[in-house]
């Protein structure tokens, strides 16, 4: 496929906002040298309690409209200079015909509004683009009236959180700017992050703000080393704010006088969310400037170096499938994947080169997942004494080395925030295995897990006390969908420590097995799960993540699920 589209869908319900997007795709054909789908969506109107009659006399209205329809497109291309093609279509929604006009056309950039017409007439509303730019397969270009006066874009604001699909952002990013001739920023955002006041009670204030003057040093090395690899020869620029990320991009937008926003999207919901669904969601409704989606799938194929093929860049070394770090192993079968870590360090952070080859590897699985992975964790990986070793005694918060230690300690923050959200978006059914006692509050990467099994003996330990400045990585709030508010309060602030019967009977872990046949039980319920179909379990793991996200999240995985039934099936709704 060529790097810039050369197919367009402008979906259009004639209102101004509407003619706003026709005119930004109207200026993006010329220099892509693409066509134009100008397409308007009539919804489709049937009910059992509606007589033949009824149906009969709304059939001829909507027939009537139609006609004026097709009249007001032919005028509104009436003026173009470029190839434009108009379509009405009927749908039962306006997102099931827009994204059936994406595939049927084989379109490969959507522009439209976000704000159209409401009430019964109205076909592009903001929840209607929102939808869109959840589920679209291609980008998705967002304006709001009166924006994108200054396009085809010269200034393009980039954002970048150092996840693939923010990397594939940059890669679309660094294809337009190269064809415009435009100048890109690749922006990163550090969100500061809200502890609860003991945590600096033995912490001098100075050593976090040494912290976060640190790492948004390292961020603007890294930002560099990808504008280097990936930009080429495009003229380009690096920052670092601080801030809420939706808010930070769309007032560095607008501040810095940008044409174009473009963030990357995976269309979840949760707690998942860096630069994916609710806060492109967020900046698409805040940005004063046009904002184009690029949504990452686990089928996107992996993008090479963009400037490989440019002078003065080069390509990012790939690692090998099968070279992978000594810190684990992989057994897999059509069924089943297991993994073992080997280190107890393997994902404490301290070697980059280890925690590197688990992402890589957690990566490809994604692309091509077994129905079951299985996760084997050695003893003492989550137990107290790592956490000691991560973050010292409170006698060491204090002096030169409490700096360090605040280092190490926003390092495993983001390492197991990483390990939690990876595993919540595997396609595949993760089963959890630790042995050995648990700290509490490195308990997250177990409590991600879709089943939890510990051996007999493991006892999860409440260290919150003893080490209060921890990184938590999620475990609150895994913690509390899990077991309920009152009980994590409870657990949190008044037990000790929790035996591996107990946490069964509250539903911390979903099994208990002797320490000598931990392994074994867990590889037998693993395979129980596997004779499960794939993707009954792919369903089944969609829903619980939804379920424990938020309840506006679930309704939504419910009506996405639903509209997918029915887009196919017309009949499903009246069943």
């Amino acid at each position: 496929m060529k790097p810039t589209p050369r197919r367009i869908l402008v979906p259009t319900d004639l209102s101004p906002c509407s003619e706003c997007a026709l005119e930004l795709a109207t200026k993006l054909a010329g220099p892509f040298e693409a066509e134009i789908h100008l397409l308007h969506v009539r919804t489709s109107v049937d009910s059992p309690v509606l007589s033949s009659d009824d149906l009969g006399e709304i059939e001829n209205i909507l027939s009537s409209s139609e006609v004026r329809a097709r009249e007001a497109l032919e005028n509104a291309i009436s003026t173009a200079t470029v190839p434009i093609h108009c379509q009405i279509r009927r749908g039962i929604t306006p997102v099931a015909a827009i994204l059936e006009a994406i595939e049927e056309l084989r379109c490969e950039l959507v522009v439209m509004g976000t704000h159209g017409r409401r009430g019964l007439k109205g076909i592009l509303v903001g929840s209607v683009a929102k939808e869109i730019i959840r589920r679209s397969p291609i980008p998705v270009l967002t304006t709001r009236e009166g924006t994108g006066t200054s396009f085809p874009p010269q200034r393009i604001l980039v954002a970048y959180d150092a996840s693939e699909p923010s990397l594939d952002a940059v890669c679309t990013t660094a294809d337009w700017a190269s064809l415009l001739s435009a100048n890109v920023t690749l922006l990163h955002v550090l969100e500061s992050i809200a502890y609860p006041d003991f945590y600096y009670l033995s912490s001098p204030r100075e050593s976090q703000i040494e912290i976060m003057e640190h790492i948004a040093q390292e961020s603007l090395n890294a930002l560099n080393q990808v504008g280097e690899e990936h930009l080429g020869n495009v003229e380009h620029e690096v920052g670092v704010i601080r801030g809420r990320a939706a808010e930070g991009i769309a007032e560095y937008s607008t501040t810095g006088g940008f044409d174009l926003v473009v963030l990357a999207t995976r269309g979840l919901s949760g707690i998942s969310h860096t630069l994916f669904g609710s806060v492109a969601d967020r900046v698409t409704q805040l940005s004063k400037v046009p904002v184009l989606t690029v949504r990452w799938t686990r089928d996107t194929p992996k993008r090479a170096s963009n400037a490989a093929a440019r002078p003065g860049g080069h390509a990012r070394r790939q690692r090998p499938a099968d070279e992978l770090p000594p810190s684990f192993s992989v057994e897999q079968s059509p069924e089943m994947t297991v993994i073992r870590l080997h280190e107890r360090d393997s994902l404490a952070g301290e070697d980059p080169r280890l925690i590197a080859g688990l992402w890589d590897f957690l990566d490809r699985e994604a692309r091509a997942p077994r129905p079951v992975m299985v996760a084997l964790a050695p003893p003492g990986l989550l137990d107290p004494s790592s956490l000691e070793r991560l973050v010292g005694r409170p006698d060491d918060w204090e002096g030169p080395t409490a700096t360090e230690i605040g280092r190490r300690i926003v390092r495993e923050q983001n390492v197991i925030q990483r390990f939690v959200q990876t595993i919540r978006e595997l396609d595949s059914f993760v089963v959890g295995v630790v042995a050995g006692n648990v700290a509490l509050q490195l308990a997250a990467p177990l409590l991600a897990c879709d089943y939890r099994i510990v051996a007999a003996d493991t006892v999860f330990v409440n260290t919150t006390r003893s080490f209060p400045r921890t990184p938590l990585g999620c475990m609150p709030w895994l913690l509390t969908r899990i077991v309920g508010s009152s009980n994590a309060t409870r657990l949190l602030l008044d037990v000790p420590s929790l035996s591996a019967d107990e946490a069964l009977s509250l539903g911390l872990v979903n099994h208990v097995a002797a320490h000598d046949r931990l392994e074994s039980e867990a590889l037998e319920i693993a395979g129980r799960i596997a004779s499960v179909s794939h993707a009954a379990l792919f369903a089944l793991k969609r829903a619980m993540t939804a379920s424990a996200d938020d309840f506006s999240s679930y309704l939504r995985e419910e009506r996405a699920t639903v509209e997918r039934i029915s887009s196919h099936h017309p009949t499903a709704l009246r069943a």
